[in-house]
């Protein structure tokens, strides 16, 4: 028995080495690790810092170019009035008017005004609608010619009775604003708006707003009680000559 034993034990071991030899690949893996794949981040050398470009200076402005305004004291601002009002010599401006009361309005015009400081004399041209004169008023400051829109005459009064009917005598006064801020108490309530109260008399409030170029008035306006009457000024032109026949009328002014 020990023989059929042996062979057979043998052949068993044989046959188990074979299986064995031939599962390995399967079974057991190569036991060598995978080579691992190494990132290399390539590393780039900074350049070298080149020196800061040099800022531009900014520029200087121009001897020529205007310079900004600064704010001024209500007592300059006053003195700027009367500069321009001591160079004007001539005047033409469009004009639009209203008048309230207690809010509600009750008159509107609208016209033209010319004026020659050397002969001291005024135009008011009163305008419809549609631009066309209505009357004409020609005064020497003096005695005043009224005329239709065709150019009659109607009628002639004295300066003084006539200013003292309009509600916004203000609005003849150039010429004469140094005499008519002389008069009153200033106050600058906002940068270019001038509050005028009268040093004595009748108690009323001037509201004169200043162009931003030469404190010359775009707005006129007139406060008393519950009456209040704004000119807006338009179109100026100052120190422009007047056409010689600007004046001329019915042969009273030459």
């Amino acid at each position: 028995m020990k023989p059929f034993i042996n062979k057979y034990t043998w052949l068993c071991v044989g046959v188990l080495a074979v299986a064995a030899c031939t599962a390995k690949p399967e079974e057991q893996p190569s036991q060598e690790p995978e080579p691992e794949v190494v990132v290399v981040e390539e590393t780039v050398p900074a350049p070298a810092a080149s020196p800061e470009p040099t800022k531009p200076q900014p520029t200087q402005p121009a001897a020529s170019a205007t310079p900004a305004k600064k704010t001024l004291y209500p007592n300059e601002v006053v003195l700027q009035v009367k500069a321009w009002d001591k160079k004007l010599k001539f005047l033409t401006t469009h004009f639009e008017q209203t008048s309230e009361y207690d809010g509600v309005l009750i008159s509107k015009s609208q016209g033209t005004l010319s004026y020659d400081k050397d002969k001291n004399l005024l135009r008011l041209d009163t305008l419809n609608a549609d631009k066309e004169i209505e009357q004409t008023a020609i005064t020497d400051k003096k005695q005043i010619l009224i005329l239709d829109g065709q150019g009659r005459e109607i009628t002639t009064l004295s300066w003084q009775e006539w200013q003292q009917g309009q509600p916004n005598q203000a609005l003849f006064d150039f010429g004469n604003y140094t005499a008519l801020l002389d008069r009153h108490h200033a106050v600058l309530t906002e940068p270019y708006l001038l509050e005028l109260t009268p040093k004595e008399g009748e108690k009323y409030t001037l509201y004169l707003t200043l162009s931003k170029e030469d404190y010359f008035p775009t707005n006129i306006k007139i406060v008393a009680d519950l009456m209040a009457t704004e000119a807006k000024l338009t179109q100026t032109q100052k120190n422009t000559p007047l056409s010689f026949d600007t004046f001329r009328a019915g042969g009273l002014f030459k």
